[in-house]
C-alpha cells in the first residue's frame, strides 16, 4: 500500500491503525517506497501486509475503508494485491469497497489478473 497524498505521519498513523487490528498484528511492515523515474525521492514509505487464508484480507479491507473514512483531510492510497490495483480516497471509498475486498481475497488459481483502477 502506498499513500499517494500522505506524509510520513500519515504512514505511521495507518501502520498503527492496522496493527491495532488483532488479526493483522505483526503482519504489517513499513518499507521505503521505490523512487520512480520522475520522482526526486523523499520520505515515501510502503506498507506491506501479509494476508492469507482465514479472512485476514477481509479484515484488511474493512480496516482500510474505516481508516480512510476517519481522515479529516484528504487521504488517497493505492492498494495492490495479486497483480491488481485499486485507489481509495474519501470520495470513492464506498464505490470501490467491493473491488477492494475482491482484490484482497485470496486467489484460487495462479493466473495473473489485469491491473485496474
Amino acid at each position: 500500500m502506498r499513500l499517494v497524498d500522505g506524509d510520513a505521519a500519515d504512514v505511521a498513523a495507518l501502520w498503527q491503525w492496522l496493527n491495532d487490528e488483532r488479526d493483522l498484528r505483526g503482519r504489517v511492515v513499513r518499507a521505503p517506497a521505490p523512487v520512480g523515474a520522475t520522482e526526486l525521492g523523499g520520505v515515501a514509505e510502503l506498507l506491506t501486509v501479509a494476508v492469507g487464508a482465514g479472512g485476514s484480507g477481509t479484515v484488511l479491507a474493512a480496516s482500510l475503508i474505516a481508516w480512510v473514512r476517519t481522515r479529516r483531510t484528504t487521504a488517497t492510497m493505492t492498494v495492490e494485491a495479486h497483480g491488481r490495483r485499486v485507489t481509495l480516497n474519501i470520495a470513492t471509498v464506498g464505490d470501490v469497497s467491493p473491488l477492494l475486498r475482491e482484490i484482497l481475497a485470496p486467489t484460487t488459481d495462479n493466473a495473473e489478473a489485469p491491473d485496474g483502477n
